[in-house]
């Protein structure tokens, strides 16, 4: 099954500016065999969070929803990225 993924242009231009992330990286994150997900621990209904290494080797949480398209294929909505913090990390290499 292909799997999309998309981002609001405006958020992503805050992203990226602010935590330096760029889509593909993020887009990355998502291959990582050994990426933590869960649901979002601010309790967001319906929001997920995946912490993961990207193609450039950085550990990076993300948080996205999972939505589909009017023809039925499945569309990672992102909606933030940025370096994890320590906790995050340590529970990634320890995991």
């Amino acid at each position: 099954m292909d799997i999309g993924y998309v981002w609001d242009e405006h958020k992503y231009a805050k992203v990226q500016n602010t935590h330096q992330v760029k889509f593909w990286e993020v887009v990355s994150v998502f291959e990582d065999p050994k990426g933590l997900e869960q649901p979002d621990p601010a309790g967001h209904w319906e929001r997920y969070m995946l912490v993961g290494q990207s193609a450039s080797n950085r550990i990076l949480q993300v948080l996205y929803t999972e939505d589909y398209t009017e023809e039925g294929a499945m569309i990672y909505r992102l909606i933030t990225a940025f370096e994890a913090g320590k906790e995050w990390k340590d529970e990634y290499t320890h995991y």
